[in-house]
């Protein structure tokens, strides 16, 4: 009898990714690299401040400006158009060239400073926080997507790492700096401080970065492919989203709460249909969310702006609680900023010459989950160990995911995929960083009243239980005479905090679960060292951009009909891998 086992083929065994790496080719353009760095650190760094740089600031300009009503505004309105423009960068930087869109992003960045600087009444500074936002939203996202572009994969974690840093530290230092200079100069500073360093920022990378031809079409021809109802429902949701957040503070069950939350989720699940079936250019692709390992990612992205965020506003607030001037409250926060830039560079260089990033992930939500979760033990009697300890710990988790995660993205798609697998990403993780700011304002507002409510003899030092009072009185928290009445008060603002902890250990946890599902792909893909990027020719690059071009063209194409699954399996995520991301 015949063996028919010999005359069957053995069916060839890819790892993750490479039946559709193999043709693939990243054409890097010759850059110096550390005079670029410099402007785009100077570009991110800008951009992460001014997220937080107000929160010191704010009595002071709320007592100058007035509308004390507008209050979290100032600083909901940067984080709301950072955030909900998100989706259509990577989208305008492949159609228009990423050059024009960055440069746009910090001039945008640069006259919103301006205005801010200058205002005279609170809706002014609220409007040229929200033209801030639009610009600051554009850069964060163009710099991870011109290093994509500028630096071979497997060296972007060593390089991202910087990047990383730089947004820790801004984030850290924000609240110190912006006390620093409503104190000893003014207040307006917090905005007229971006015009020269942005100023020369812009300067730099105008002059030395170089970047591969950009292949133009027509102007109609790319509208007309442009997804504009998945933008308008995507965006849409998200404003109404994170609005609702902010009028819960007041009261979850008010009329336009519910409106915007309701009106708000609608929208979204318009625009996930949409980008399900949209035959246009998706802005969100549903083939991102298809397979485990990006999906995971881009969740934890959105988990990892959720758990991190309150931190750099909500920890100085808990240092001013216990007694802290604003100065002094920034000190506070070193350990936490020196634990997050340091990790994010440590992260990246290990990423970078081990060329493994599930490791890393693993170890820094693990980190994250205990640094947290020592957090909710924090009170007003706590020892300074502990108040610069546990923050630490929690802050090597954080660093370590600034950067790494973006790196195992882009390792898990085509290189045509990669700036908007790279905004995907960004867009998600600033959404959750709004909507934590909207969470955690809406936990110490429902939980402070009630809790000073059951102290005896509160009225006495505090009359008005709003929220805007409450958080204008914390100055003056450590001075009451009655030792009794002060401890209790500070223990109610102490736990009324201690509760964000809680929901960020939580989420973090969750986040930590869902990374033991991922899968590691390589980082290694063919690089073609070119030229002067804006002025060599396909002859001087070896014709590596054209036939670059064309293979992510068909690669992406064959990327996204291995992700083709039934909808249950897409919706679980876990199952089936091998024959979709192999």
């Amino acid at each position: 009898m015949t063996d028919t086992t010999q005359s069957k083929k053995p069916t060839q065994k890819f790892a993750p990714g490479e039946a559709w790496k193999k043709n693939e080719e990243h054409v890097v353009p010759k850059n110096r690299l550390v005079i670029v760095f410099v402007g785009l650190m100077c570009s991110i760094f800008l951009a992460a401040l001014d997220q937080t740089i107000v929160a010191t600031a704010l009595p002071t300009i709320v007592a100058q400006l007035g509308g004390g009503n507008k209050y979290n505004w100032v600083g909901s309105a940067y984080m709301l158009a950072a955030g909900s423009f998100g989706p259509m960068y990577g989208k305008l930087s492949n159609m228009f060239g990423r050059k024009p869109i960055l440069y746009s992003s910090i001039c945008i960045f640069l006259l919103g400073s301006a205005l801010a600087g200058a205002a005279q009444t609170m809706n002014w500074l609220i409007i040229s926080r929200a033209i801030q936002g639009i610009g600051g939203g554009g850069i964060m996202q163009l710099v991870v997507i011109t290093i994509a572009d500028i630096v071979p994969l497997k060296d972007q974690g060593r390089y991202g790492g910087s990047i990383g840093a730089a947004y820790a530290i801004a984030s850290v230092v924000g609240p110190s700096l912006g006390g620093v200079l409503t104190e000893h100069v003014s207040w307006r500073w917090c905005f007229f401080i971006n015009l020269p360093t942005g100023g020369v920022a812009g300067v730099i990378l105008f002059i030395f970065l170089n970047l591969n031809p950009h292949q133009s079409r027509p102007l109609r021809q790319q509208v007309a492919e442009l997804d504009l109802l998945g933008l308008v429902s995507l965006v849409g949701g998200v404003v109404c989203l994170l609005i609702g957040f902010e009028f819960s503070e007041t009261s979850w069950s008010d009329a336009k709460t519910i409106a915007l939350l309701a009106i708000g989720c609608a929208l979204l699940a318009v625009g996930g249909i949409n980008e399900r079936f949209t035959t246009r250019s998706a802005i969100l692709p549903a083939r991102l969310f298809k397979t485990r390992t990006t999906a995971i990612l881009l969740a934890s992205g959105f988990l990892h702006g959720i758990t991190y965020y309150v931190v750099p506003y909500y920890l100085p607030l808990y240092y001013q609680v216990l007694g802290a001037s604003a100065t002094g409250a920034g000190n506070r926060m070193i350990s936490f900023s020196l634990g997050t830039a340091l990790m994010s560079i440590v992260a990246g260089i290990i990423n970078s010459r081990t060329g493994k990033s599930r490791p890393i992930i693993w170890a820094a939500f693990f980190m994250m989950v205990l640094g947290l979760g020592l957090m909710t033990q924090l009170d007003y009697n706590s020892n300074n160990a502990e108040k610069e300890l546990y923050p630490f710990i929690a802050a090597l988790g954080v660093g370590s995911l600034f950067q790494v995660p973006v790196v195992a993205l882009q390792a898990a798609m085509p290189l045509k995929d990669m700036a908007t697998a790279s905004g995907a990403y960004l867009f998600l993780r600033a959404v959750g960083c709004a909507v934590s700011l909207a969470v955690g304002e809406a936990i110490v507002s429902s939980l402070l009243p009630k809790k000073l409510a059951t102290i005896p003899g509160i009225s006495l030092y505090i009359q008005d239980p709003s929220a805007a009072a409450l958080t204008d009185s914390v100055s003056k928290l450590h001075r009451i005479p009655d030792i009794t009445l002060r401890n209790a008060i500070l223990h109610a603002y102490s736990r009324s905090i201690s509760a964000i902890w809680i929901m960020s250990t939580s989420l973090a946890g969750v986040a930590l679960i869902l990374s033991l599902f991922l899968r590691e792909y390589s980082t290694a893909r063919k690089t073609i060292k070119g030229g002067e990027a804006n002025t060599s020719s396909d002859t001087e690059t070896g014709n590596g951009a054209r036939s670059a071009q064309d293979t992510n063209e068909k690669d992406a194409d064959d990327f996204g009909a291995e992700l083709t699954l039934p909808n249950s399996i897409a919706i679980i995520g876990f199952k089936k891998e091998e024959t979709q991301e192999v």
